[in-house]
């Protein structure tokens, strides 16, 4: 291969978005992730403690991390996406499941 056929492999594999872009857009989904979980998980404790239903705000937040690890793993092929947004969507269902039944 000479060089242009790369750059143009190189371009067809990252459909014209730069490596370092790319890397940015991994580290930003990390960290809001990282501050939606420890706010739900503050949240969800303290209405917990206090006996009040924790299903409806769990199958929400859930459902945004399922949503999100599934788009990490169609968009980079990251493993860690697929596992935590199989997690992630695993107890949104639980959760919604569960407020079904709870207001039924």
């Amino acid at each position: 291969m000479d060089k242009n056929e790369i750059l143009e492999k190189n371009r067809k594999d990252n459909q014209v978005v730069d490596e370092r872009f790319r890397i940015l857009n991994q580290r930003q989904s990390t960290v809001f992730i990282a501050a939606m979980l420890g706010m739900w998980l503050v949240l969800f404790l303290w209405n917990l403690f206090r006996g009040l239903d924790t299903s409806q705000g769990g199958a929400i937040m859930l459902s945004g991390v399922a949503a999100m690890g599934f788009w990490q793993f169609y968009q980079y092929r990251m493993k860690s996406g697929l596992f935590f947004g199989a997690l992630a969507a695993f107890g949104a269902i639980t959760f919604a499941v569960n407020y079904i039944m709870a207001t039924m």
